[in-house]
């Protein structure tokens, strides 16, 4: 009796090695990813167009360039240069007045700068197969603009959402409120001028 028992102790023993030993390989074949990695300029240059609310004037076309140096990877430094013209008030289209500015107290012009903080660093999956890195950060700043004649102080509040094309290239979308005291409709007040702009950024 004892024979047999050890027998069968024996046989099952071998069978749980050799099962141990065997390799399972899986059904599904591993995929090699490859991470972009971006480049390790700290400066970048863009150039935007897009549209700015100049207030009690209408939207305009609105064109800047702005210049980045990135402190680490939270912070940043920017100047910016960013230009527009100034519509009709609705006051000189429907009084039929003397226009109350002339064509070149309509340029609107702002110099500036700001600091920057990456808010939220991700990705964009365009497809299922196909992601790239992207960015969402504030900013604040200040500057000057130029317009109606006077040259005043402003300050520059808003966010950017940049998509890095390559190590190199990368699509922002910018928006803004340039704040500022006017005086040009006969009373001073604090206007808020909106901006919304699509641009291309270079990294050097």
């Amino acid at each position: 009796m004892e024979t047999w028992l050890q027998r069968i102790f024996l046989a099952l023993s071998l069978a749980s090695a050799a099962a141990a030993a065997q390799q399972v390989e899986p059904d599904i074949p591993r995929e090699v990813v490859t991470e972009d990695l971006l480049d390790s300029e700290n400066w970048l240059f863009s150039a935007q167009v897009g549209v700015l609310g100049i207030e009690d004037f209408g939207s305009s076309a609105l064109a800047a360039i702005q210049l980045t140096y990135h402190i680490n990877e939270d912070f940043y430094l920017a100047a910016d240069y960013a230009m527009a013209k100034a519509g009709r008030t609705s006051f000189e289209e429907l009084s039929g007045a003397a226009p109350l500015l002339t064509d070149s107290e309509r340029e609107w012009r702002y110099y500036g700068g700001q600091l920057g903080y990456m808010l939220l660093p991700g990705e964009v999956f365009l497809s299922r197969d196909y992601a790239m890195n992207s960015g969402l950060s504030v900013f604040a700043g200040a500057g000057t603009v130029d317009f109606a004649g006077d040259n005043v102080f402003a300050l520059q509040f808003g966010s950017q959402f940049r998509l890095y094309a390559t190590d190199w290239l990368a699509v922002e979308l910018t928006f803004s409120d340039y704040v500022f005291e006017t005086t040009i409709l006969a009373r001073s007040k604090t206007t808020h001028n909106l901006a919304l702009a699509l641009g291309v950024a270079v990294y050097f």
